[in-house]
């Protein structure tokens, strides 16, 4: 009797669950790759829609080996600071007379092996939840690798990140720039978060799911902040609490972090 053909389903996002996939089954990732395309389509508006058309043409004539559409749109979680994010493997097509709107990655071949091999999360990403519009099987072949091997994004990239970004954050709050403050800190919560959860093996999602996922660690202080830095404008002087959480968060274990909330003032 002739085996049903298996269907795509995306991984649940904790560590090892790519390796269920079956990866090797090339028809598999051609279900992948149609069930993708119609999940963009869905997703999409119409003025979405022919951005993605002509980011995708101009690729192909460049000679992209893949392109994927990433973020929100990707899980359908768009938010009002939700941008169009693309990652292309190849040369990035012209994008700057379409819509200001638009990110476009772009990673040679080799860079794109470089970063999945240093655990690059936004790399991972791609593999693991981008909507895989065209793939020569680069993209598939990494995927495979990263199932075979337990590929995981280092969490300790984004630690380092956080500690980077924490001191330009707290000076743009202390110069009362409330727009550009706001946009910071929202950065600097944001990879918080991606680091407790690939700390605990948990593959963190689109930004508006990052609350959601903290919050199911036990990270109430953290998720809090987070949900209302991207739902709502905070007062300077909330933008800073969160800063102070952010800070006392990385200096601890990640163990210790997942229950931690910001100390009491002595």
């Amino acid at each position: 009797m002739k085996r049903a053909a298996r269907r795509w389903s995306q991984p649940e996002p904790v560590r090892g669950a790519l390796a269920d996939r079956f990866l090797g089954d090339a028809d598999l990732w051609s279900d992948r790759v149609r069930s993708d395309r119609l999940v963009v389509a869905s997703n999409e508006t119409r003025r979405m829609a022919s951005i993605t058309s002509v980011v995708e043409s101009r690729s192909r004539e460049l000679g992209a080996r893949a392109l994927i559409l990433t973020g929100s749109t990707a899980r359908d979680r768009r938010t009002a600071i939700s941008d169009l994010d693309y990652h292309v493997i190849g040369r990035p097509a012209r994008t700057d007379d379409l819509a200001e709107e638009i990110d476009l990655y772009s990673d040679s071949p080799d860079q794109f092996d470089a970063k999945l091999r240093a655990g690059d999360d936004f790399v991972h990403w791609s593999i693991w939840y981008g909507r895989v519009l065209f793939d020569d099987g680069i993209v598939h072949d990494a995927a495979k690798r990263l199932a075979a091997h337990d590929g995981w994004p280092d969490p300790m990239r984004k630690l380092r990140q956080v500690r980077r970004t924490l001191p330009f954050a707290e000076q743009l709050v202390e110069s009362r720039d409330h727009e550009a403050a706001h946009e910071q800190v929202r950065g600097v919560l944001s990879l918080t978060a991606r680091w407790i959860l690939l700390a605990h093996d948990v593959f963190p999602l689109s930004r508006d799911e990052l609350s959601e996922q903290v919050l199911d660690l036990g990270c109430f202080d953290l998720a809090a902040a987070l949900h209302r830095s991207i739902h709502v404008t905070p007062h300077l002087d909330e933008l800073a609490t969160g800063l102070r959480l952010c800070g006392h968060l990385t200096s601890l274990s990640p163990t210790k972090a997942r229950r931690a909330g910001l100390p009491a003032p002595v």
